[in-house]
């Protein structure tokens, strides 16, 4: 690499001793930003600085900061051709660099996925790295960097892993919501990522689908006041500015009533779903959501025209006609990744997720230059709102200092300690000096504690190595039943731990089926017939049909997905006393397949006497007292 990120950041800081030495009517005048640059000029002008974005020594409209956003877009785009404009529309997907897709072809919009997945340091290295990359292009156009980060910076191995939205919603905090939001923003803007593929506004209205841990749950109002909270923590308000990272609300019109829970499936509506789901987006674009996304793997037929056969992110009449025709929404339109980017641009898409530079032609042939310049327009003010004109580069140091602050694993601990729920409490003493026995691979399994929506080699503490670190000598067995007579009997007591795997899309035991696995089930049989006190600890990513788990339980708590970063120590700090349990329950759990069959998936609350309705759950101030 040729650029030297150690001269940004030496000539950053000189050019802030230099803002801060300057007069000071002066700088209340005019508030000279920091600038930032490793190979651009600075044009001098009435004793403020610019920089020569396009290399012409003059000061150019685009790079002038005291003028607005609109007016910088507006003269940066009469200075585009037809291709750079195209290019801004793009949003790759950065695995390994390739230089000349910032220096020649000069895209908009880099998903980080692994790229930055190695540290903090290094993510905030390799941003630098892109971004010094792009000042040589023609027009020296930054790059906006984004993540699909629906649970904190979770791509960089190091960064805070919030719980999962599901997890959220068991808290019903949503003021603690708005709190992690803020601590991600933090987070992300350290490592130069200034774009979060987040929050998910969809309803968790059909238990089977393996999306239900993204979503805040199946109350409508629930879901709406975190969907809000999440956009202002992250945005800081309804406009974007430096401090901000832009929302993407996902996914339009409201992704969680797939046909029979089947992810990619028809989305079910009928007048009064349709209006239930829209009404959280409703409330997103009040609070000024930046980006929206409409979702790519499914078709909404009730909406008739084109939406019967195109996924949502290539359909006019999701994005043109319903969100921005009757919705009003002005804001950028973020497709999905895995799609046909030139037809979802000419339906109505603004920015192209997974798009490559092969498509740049393709988009300049099927747009007219009116329709370019509108889409172009909208990224354009969005990146000079957020500043990184004058400043794309971070501070490495920085970077691993926030996201190794203490204060932000302490609140994640918070929320997944606020969201632990106790649907079963009976016959519990303290912990402290017993005989314990953990079950289930799930209690090593780190990733458990967390959707699939993380770096591979993300290290935390297991729910095993949290146990084990509270109680010292304890026996493990995973779903080994011969194990079991050799270590559990009447004084024994078991914490098992049962639940799916991490996963995305497709959950591990598939969508047909809600019930427990063999494994799991033969696990609880032995150990009910032990003799042993049980406590079962759930990761849920979904409900589960929980009779037979409940029945032969002493006390089962939920968990949901808690968060890789400090989920054990959540659950094993409950277990022991040291925090009250008062979680409740964000969805109904079904008391067998049978009732998950009969249910709409388009309708929240359905089920008909569940085992345990919305809202459930035992407060206990201290657990085994």
């Amino acid at each position: 690499m040729k650029h030297n990120i150690k001269r940004a950041a030496a000539l950053l800081l000189t050019l802030t001793m230099a803002a801060g030495m300057m007069p000071a009517a002066l700088a209340e005048e005019t508030a000279q930003p920091d600038l930032g640059t490793v190979n651009l000029s600075l044009i001098e002008q009435g004793g403020l600085q610019f920089k020569d974005f396009n290399k012409n020594g003059a000061l150019d409209p685009y790079e002038d900061w005291r003028l607005s956003a609109g007016e910088r877009a507006d003269d940066l785009l009469a200075q585009m051709t037809s291709e750079e404009k195209a290019a801004q529309m793009l949003h790759i997907t950065l695995v390994t660099l390739k230089e000349s897709w910032f220096t020649d072809t000069g895209v908009g919009f880099v998903l980080a996925y692994t790229y930055l997945s190695d540290s903090p340091q290094a993510a905030a290295q390799k941003a630098n790295e892109v971004q010094a990359l792009a000042e040589t292009s023609r027009l020296g156009i930054p790059v906006v960097f984004s993540m699909d980060s629906v649970i904190g910076a979770s791509w960089i191995n190091g960064a805070t892993i919030l719980p999962d939205q599901i997890t959220l919603a068991a808290t019903g905090n949503v003021e603690l919501v708005h709190q992690l939001a803020q601590m991600q923003n933090e987070e992300m803007r350290a490592t130069g990522v200034r774009m979060s593929l987040s929050p998910v506004a969809d309803l968790a209205t059909d238990p089977r689908w393996g999306r239900v841990q993204e979503c805040f749950g199946e109350d409508v109002e629930t879901a709406t006041a975190m969907v809000v909270a999440c956009i202002d923590g992250l945005q800081g308000g309804t406009t974007l500015t430096p401090e901000s990272v832009m929302a993407c609300v996902k996914h339009f019109p409201g992704s969680g009533s797939q046909t029979s829970g089947v992810d990619g499936s028809p989305l079910v509506f009928d007048e009064g779903s349709l209006s239930t789901a829209l009404s959280i987006f409703e409330a997103a674009i009040e609070a000024g959501a930046a980006s929206i996304m409409p979702y790519g793997y499914s078709t909404v037929p009730f909406l008739g025209g084109d939406a019967v056969e195109n996924y949502a992110h290539e359909s006019s009449t999701v994005m043109t006609e319903l969100l921005r025709g009757q919705m009003g929404y002005e804001g950028i339109i973020q497709t999905d990744w895995g799609l046909s980017p030139t037809a979802a641009a000419v339906a109505g898409a603004d920015a192209l997720g997974g798009a490559s530079q092969r498509e740049i032609s393709k988009i300049v042939d099927a747009l007219t230059e009116e329709q370019l310049n509108e889409k172009v327009r909208k990224l354009l003010v969005a990146k000079f709102e957020l500043g990184v004109f004058e400043n794309p580069f971070v501070d490495e140091e920085n970077a691993v200092a926030v996201l190794g602050d203490p204060e932000h694993k302490a609140l994640v601990k918070e929320a997944a300690a606020q969201a632990l729920t106790l649907v079963k409490y009976e016959n519990m003493e303290p912990l402290a000096g017993k005989k314990i026995v953990v079950a289930g691979e799930l209690a090593q399994d780190t990733h458990a504690m967390s959707s699939g929506w993380t770096v591979e080699n993300y290290e935390a503490p297991s729910i095993l190595d949290a146990i084990t670190e509270k109680a010292g000598d304890v026996t493990y067995i995973g779903y080994d039943t011969t194990l079991v007579d050799g270590a559990c009997d009447e004084d024994t007591v078991v914490i098992y731990v049962v639940g799916e795997a991490a996963g995305t899309h497709e959950p591990q035991w598939g969508t047909s089926t809600l019930v427990f696995p063999e494994q799991q089930t033969d696990m609880m049989n032995a150990l009910e017939k032990s003799g042993a006190k049980i406590i079962t600890v759930a990761l849920m990513n979904r409900p589960y049909v929980m009779t037979p788990m409940v029945e032969a339980s002493d006390a089962v708590l939920l968990a949901y997905k808690p968060g890789m970063t400090c989920g054990a120590a959540a659950i094993v700090e409950a277990l022991w006393g040291e925090h009250a349990i008062t979680g409740k329950t964000p969805f109904q759990i079904p008391a067998t397949m049978d009732q998950v069959l009969a249910q709409r998936e388009d309708l929240p609350k359905d089920i008909v006497d569940p085992l345990f309705d919305y809202g459930f759950g035992i407060d206990v101030a201290v657990f085994g007292e």
